[in-house]
C-alpha cells in the first residue's frame, strides 16, 4: 500500500513540474509582438484586374459540374475550374457587382 502511495505522489509531482516548465516556456518565448519578423501573407490577385482577390469562384466550365441540392448552385470538384476574383468582379451580389 505504501509503494502505491509513493508512486502516486511521484507521478503527481512530475506532472506539476512538467506543467510549471510549460508555463515558464509560455511566458518567456518570443512572439510577433516582441519584434520577430513574420512572413507577409500571400495575397492572390484578381484574375481579371489584378486587384486583391476577395474569394475563389467557379468559372462554370467543368463538363462534370455538380448541383448543390440545397441551394441549386453549380460547383466543381476540380479546383482548376475556380479562379480568384476581387469584390468588383464577384458574381455574388453581397460582395460586388457582376
Amino acid at each position: 500500500m505504501s509503494s502505491n502511495l509513493t508512486l502516486i505522489v511521484v507521478l503527481v509531482s512530475l506532472f506539476h513540474v512538467g506543467v510549471m516548465i510549460l508555463m515558464i516556456w509560455i511566458r518567456v518565448r518570443k512572439t510577433e509582438g516582441d519584434g520577430i519578423p513574420s512572413p507577409a501573407p500571400k495575397i492572390t490577385s484578381c484574375a481579371l484586374c489584378a486587384e486583391p482577390a476577395a474569394d475563389w469562384y467557379y468559372d462554370g466550365l467543368d463538363p462534370n459540374e455538380q448541383l448543390d441540392s440545397r441551394t441549386g448552385r453549380a460547383w466543381s470538384a476540380d479546383a482548376a475550374h475556380y479562379r480568384p476574383l476581387c469584390a468588383a468582379h464577384c458574381p455574388c451580389p453581397s460582395l460586388g457587382a457582376a
